[in-house]
């Protein structure tokens, strides 16, 4: 199959050129030159910057993710509001929205120029969590998937096995002394906030103010030291070492974990265990056999690859299962091999 006119690439955000369309996927900058619309796929700080996106138009993207900017960024961004399962059209493209499982308000899109479906992931993830569902293949022609844990030793517990795992430290933990969860304030911040709201909760300001614009109004903003018994939520701090030795001299016990798809990975779990912090696999995005799946269900001709191990993923893809694939280009790597398939 031959696709004329067609260009996928990054620069500074997912590029997607047809015929005589251009749409930009979470930009970094400020879009340049002609586009027919920006897709904003999630609100974290590395898919979208608010600040670019002042008096840009049209700007697409879930009401949940411009309620996560306003609040976290206060920016009011001016948008045309798509959410799972909705679609709209522009310049006679067909855009669909489709859940992401990643974080509140992700969304994944299919441009759907009429002889060609293109999809977009962002961040996604396929199994639920205690807040959103799984997110399912996208039926397309061209798939540009994210590829962050695109590395076969990332294999997670299930979400099942972790909450339950959580729940054991906390109740251990705050026996004597206090609990100190650590991940992303956009994702974690939320999950771990729904997971837990039946204990005594102390939740840094940064996600307190998004929960908070979400409607998960649990807990208190936490201030110096809460009191011997408490969940502390918070994002990951510069220093880990000298947090855990304060916790430790106020309490006497402290149980510290840090929650990251990282944490797959032995080695980085020795490493935080030598300071006193124990890590946990949980993480919003799929691991290695959850994109493997969505490839699977997607049942695209071709695949990009972007963000993490995007050419391991490739190169795995192409080898393993004879799917044609290729990291995403940047806009000075283009040749005529990427317009042809």
């Amino acid at each position: 199959m031959v696709m004329n006119r067609f260009r996928a690439y990054y620069d500074d955000g997912i590029v997607i050129e047809y015929k005589n369309n251009r749409f930009i996927i979470d930009p970094l900058g400020k879009p340049s030159g002609f586009f027919n619309a920006v897709l904003i796929t999630h609100g974290h700080r590395d898919h979208v910057n608010p600040r670019a996106l002042r008096n840009v138009s049209p700007v697409i993207m879930s009401d949940e993710t411009a309620i996560i900017i306003r609040a976290r960024d206060d920016e009011n961004l001016r948008h045309i509001t798509i959410s799972p399962g909705s679609s709209l059209i522009i310049n006679n493209v067909l855009i669909e929205s489709f859940n992401a499982g990643h974080v509140i308000g992700s969304l994944s899109y299919v441009l759907d120029f009429g002889d060609l479906r293109v999809g977009i992931t962002g961040d996604f993830n396929v199994e639920p969590s205690i807040l959103l569902d799984g997110a399912k293949g996208l039926n397309v022609d061209v798939l540009i998937m994210e590829a962050t844990y695109g590395d076969p030793d990332y294999v997670f517990p299930s979400k099942h096995e972790v909450y339950n795992e959580l729940r054991a430290v906390v109740e251990d933990g705050i026996r004597d002394g206090v609990v100190l969860l650590m991940g992303q304030p956009l994702g974690r911040g939320q999950e771990l906030t729904a997971l837990l709201k039946d204990y005594p909760l102390y939740v840094e300001p940064s996600i307190k103010v998004i929960n908070n614009a979400l409607g998960l109004r649990y807990g208190a903003v936490i201030s110096g030291f809460p009191p011997t018994g408490s969940v502390i939520i918070m994002g990951v701090p510069k220093d880990i070492t000298r947090l855990s030795r304060a916790l430790r001299s106020r309490y006497g016990r402290a149980r510290i974990v840090a929650l990251s798809g990282m944490y797959a990975k032995r080695y980085r779990v020795i490493w935080l265990s030598q300071i006193g912090v124990d890590a946990m696999p949980l993480s919003s995005h799929s691991d290695f056999p959850g994109l493997i799946d969505f490839v699977l269900n997607s049942r695209a001709k071709l695949v990009y690859t972007v963000y993490g191990n995007a050419t391991k993923f490739a190169k795995y893809l192409r080898n393993e299962l004879g799917i044609i694939a290729r990291p995403l280009p940047g806009s000075n790597q283009l040749t005529m091999d990427y317009f042809l398939w």
